[in-house]
């Protein structure tokens, strides 16, 4: 059985705007894994893929969640 460290948050928005918190956390090894993997899902359970620095996506929906900067806050 597989056990799980959080390794940090991302606060993320989707294009309407909705708040999203995407945890990445690394699988430990159980006794058979060769490596830990990291894996990504939401505060609220749903499951989501790394794309890139600032993007995830989120698979229930398809929805593409974005890693606000602070300089997109001044736009």
């Amino acid at each position: 059985m597989s056990n799980y460290r959080e390794e940090r948050r991302f606060q993320c928005k989707d294009d309407g705007g909705k708040t999203y918190v995407v945890i990445q956390q690394i699988r430990i090894s159980g006794q058979n894994t060769a490596a830990p993997k990291t894996d990504y899902m939401t505060a609220d359970g749903e499951i989501v893929n790394r794309l890139d620095e600032d993007h995830f996506l989120l698979l229930i929906d398809g929805q593409i969640l974005h890693i606000p900067h602070l300089s997109d806050a001044d736009h």
